[in-house]
């Protein structure tokens, strides 16, 4: 059931051929790994795009999900979707909960917001907050991800569950009915 969902939601690998921005990687993109629908691969698919989502790398998140994905042999698009957490609409709050998190691990003080705005006093904010930003992007990136794969491979479980008992329920019933 959640693997004919997946497979009628996500792209198929025989669209994307088609695409011209996408011809320099066609070699990297035939491989079936990526887009195997399977537990192991979407779960851990999803738990990558989740991790890459928390980082403050927002230009670059899909160019790094796109090499790890390809390197882990995991499932693409489910990743390329899971990264998109991190939007327009979430990204200051993201940010700023990883900035918050990484003063309380370092014992810092949080910086305040600064009443004008200039090149230099930008410079400046970011060299004071940029290790605090990363650390905790890398702890709470970490610990969603590790939250989406269990949550990720406890519905998988559960669908199988629920498909399995459905199965030997229709085989009892027809059973009876002989």
């Amino acid at each position: 059931m959640f693997r004919r969902f997946l497979r009628r939601v996500l792209p198929r690998r025989e669209h994307l051929d088609a695409r011209w921005y996408l011809r320099p990687f066609r070699a990297l993109l035939h491989d079936p790994a990526l887009w195997a629908v399977h537990r192991r691969g979407v779960t851990r698919a999803f738990a990558l795009g989740v991790f890459i989502a928390f980082l403050p790398i927002t230009p670059l998140q899909l160019p790094l999900l796109a090499g790890v994905t390809i390197w882990w042999r995991v499932n693409l698009p489910v990743a390329v979707v899971a990264v998109f957490l991190n939007n327009p609409l979430t990204l200051i709050q993201l940010y700023y909960l990883n900035y918050r998190v990484g003063t309380w691990l370092l014992g810092r003080e949080p910086v305040g917001f600064p009443e004008t705005f200039s090149l230099q006093l930008m410079v400046d904010q970011l060299a004071k907050i940029g290790a605090p930003l990363f650390l905790g992007a890398v702890v709470v990136g970490g610990l969603a991800a590790a939250i989406a794969y269990a949550g990720s491979n406890g519905l998988w479980r559960l669908a199988l569950l629920w498909r399995f008992r459905r199965r030997s329920r229709r085989q009892r019933e027809r059973l009876q009915q002989l």
